[in-house]
């Protein structure tokens, strides 16, 4: 009984561990709230009120031949990045939808 109880825990920490480092490496979604390409740095939203601060470099990878100079205030984008020195620098990016012309 405590062996099985003991295997019973550790398939729980198990699954735990994984899906928080899942959830981790899962790309992000969101709209663009502001966006500055001279500064190589922009804001996304998410649904859930999620709101990220991301900065970009050369080696940034773009999907779909969009330009950060294409992208603007209200575009959404699906994203990966990964923190460094306090930041969260842009590894890939995707525009899926344009803002909409108001």
């Amino acid at each position: 009984m405590k062996r099985a109880l003991a295997t019973t825990f550790a398939a729980v920490a198990i699954l735990l561990v994984s899906s928080a480092s899942y959830a981790e490496r899962r790309p992000h979604e969101g709209k663009i709230t502001n966006i500055d390409p001279s500064a190589m740095v922009m804001t996304v939203q998410g649904e859930k009120g999620d709101e990220w601060t991301l900065y970009w470099t050369e080696t940034t990878k773009l999907k779909h031949g969009v330009t950060f100079g294409e992208l603007r205030s209200g575009d959404k984008v699906h994203f990966d990045f990964i923190e460094k020195d306090g930041k969260m620098w842009l590894t890939e990016l995707r525009r899926t939808g344009k803002a909409d012309k108001g």
